[in-house]
């Protein structure tokens, strides 16, 4: 069969990325997350926030959580969900991990449900939100698959709402370009991205603060290989 329109494009792209067993975000996957998340020395087996998240809202730039609802895309083992629903946040976290958060969702708080689906592909919960917050999902999709991110995603914001986003930094941490991995379907683990990338990729939403994280701020999860991005509908 020939290509003969976007989707089926998308989808002949998608089946190179599995092959590589590098790239898989559908829900074939769930194990494979669940194992990386819980592995001991994983960066991200951690419970602390991220340290642009409380930076943001100390500076005020996150607005009143209270009552606010949030969606945390990729959420993991719930750790920023918790922490916001604990300002007085609702939260919804959905994440490929199915048994990860089977074992999380009696230890989070009662304004924080999970759900295991594929961002990408299945229904999304209804927004809108007051705040999407990404840490860690967006630099596992493959190049073409960013197209569906956003046309699914920020949809979902409020007028007014907050987007952010925490991804690997390509000025600390170079990934290989867009062209080789729809080459090769190899993430190399996931992809990374200049500030200026993320300004780029998330126009029209206005930028509030695009920066490194830190990883010398007590009591939040930071490392030097990442960057931030907080942005405005």
């Amino acid at each position: 069969m020939r290509i003969g329109s976007i989707n089926e494009l998308f989808d002949e792209l998608d089946r190179v990325v599995a092959e590589s067993r590098r790239g898989d975000v559908t829900r074939d996957a769930a194990d494979y997350w669940t194992a990386m998340l819980t592995r001991e020395g994983h960066p991200l087996n951690s419970r602390l926030p991220d340290e642009p998240l409380v930076d943001w809202y100390d500076r005020g730039l996150l607005g009143d959580l209270d009552g606010a609802r949030v969606l945390d895309v990729g959420c993991g083992n719930g750790r920023n969900g918790a922490w916001l629903a604990e300002w007085g946040a609702d939260v919804v976290g959905v994440d490929l991990a199915a048994p990860l958060l089977d074992a999380v969702r009696h230890e989070l708080p009662e304004s924080m449900s999970v759900t295991a689906l594929d961002v990408l592909r299945d229904p999304l919960p209804a927004g809108p939100f007051d705040l999407i917050y990404d840490s860690g999902c967006f630099h596992h999709l493959a190049p073409h698959r960013r197209i569906t991110y956003r046309e699914r995603v920020l949809p979902l914001l409020a007028p007014g709402g907050k987007y952010a986003v925490v991804a690997f930094s390509q000025e600390r941490q170079p990934s290989p370009s867009d062209g080789e991995v729809l080459t090769s379907g190899d993430l190399g683990g996931g992809m990374s991205f200049l500030l200026d990338d993320l300004e780029r990729i998330f126009a029209p939403l206005r930028p509030l603060d695009v920066r490194p994280v830190r990883d010398d701020v007590a009591g939040t999860f930071g490392a030097d290989f990442l960057n931030a991005g907080l942005f405005t509908a």
